[in-house]
């Protein structure tokens, strides 16, 4: 299939998806066909294989939106809270530690970038929004396992991949790292993910306490070393208790004194 082939049928597939709201939460094939203007063949491909990939559910003669959409919604969501509270605090820390900060969500086993602040540097860490990595190899995703046991549940059934020579790929190693960055409250990981690679990271807590992000900074490991860890991993984790009580998130005593600390390190 050519490129244009590809483009016209997520754009035909987006034009099926769009016809499902709060309105018009079931649909039949007809309808859809009659919203779309789509041919009752390519509308009902569409459709099957959308029910195959469980973007659409049946009921009977009706389809409504599947699992995986609602699934998907629950990032999104978060990701557009995300967006105002961690917009300045990125770039602040983009600024403090001269490296390219991030902040990701789950989803699933892995872990996507949703807002960047680019180092400006020459030789940096390339992030970008919408970047899928796994969630078992680098510091955020440690910062989801670490305080989700979901999250390390689905990195332990996706398989811990080796990427490089550091890369942990033992479960139990894996378990007692994570009491570390529990204990600590931020993540440090060194060539994990990419040779010449380190990140710092810490969690982002919502309202009700659920680790909802994770806010994490990238670079080349001859800038970003254990001993720069030691001394940014502190602001990092200030950092995401800023964007929690953002969030709404009510901290403990002992967070408060750690991020006032920070503050006047």
């Amino acid at each position: 299939m050519t490129e244009d082939g590809s483009v016209r049928v997520i754009e035909r597939v987006c034009l099926v998806l769009d016809c499902f709201s709060k309105r018009q939460p079931r649909l039949q094939v007809g309808e859809i066909r009659d919203i779309t203007g789509l041919p009752a063949t390519t509308v009902a491909r569409i459709v099957k294989n959308l029910v195959v990939q469980r973007l659409l559910e049946r009921d009977g003669n009706y389809y409504r939106l599947g699992l995986r959409v609602l699934v998907w919604s629950a990032p999104a969501r978060a990701a557009s809270d995300l967006m105002v509270a961690a917009g300045p605090v990125i770039d602040q820390i983009r600024d403090l530690t001269g490296e390219t900060t991030g902040i990701y969500v789950r989803q699933g086993a892995v872990r996507v970038g949703v807002a960047i602040a680019m180092s400006e540097r020459s030789i940096v860490f390339n992030g970008y929004v919408g970047q899928v990595m796994p969630m078992h190899a680098g510091a955020a995703g440690k910062a989801f396992m670490a305080f989700d046991p979901d999250a390390l549940a689905a990195a332990l059934a996706a398989g811990l991949t080796r990427f490089t020579d550091a890369t942990t790929t033992d479960a139990a190693q894996l378990r007692r790292t994570l009491e570390v960055v529990r204990r600590e409250g931020w993540s440090y990981t060194s060539e994990e993910r990419e040779p010449g690679l380190s990140s710092i990271a810490a969690p982002i807590f919502d309202s009700s306490g659920d680790i909802t992000a994770a806010i994490a900074v990238g670079g080349p490991t001859f800038r970003l070393t254990a001993a720069a860890s030691a001394e940014f991993g502190p602001l990092i984790a200030a950092a995401g208790l800023s964007i929690s009580q953002r969030l709404g998130h009510v901290a403990h005593l002992d967070d408060r004194d750690a991020a006032a600390a920070t503050r006047t390190h």
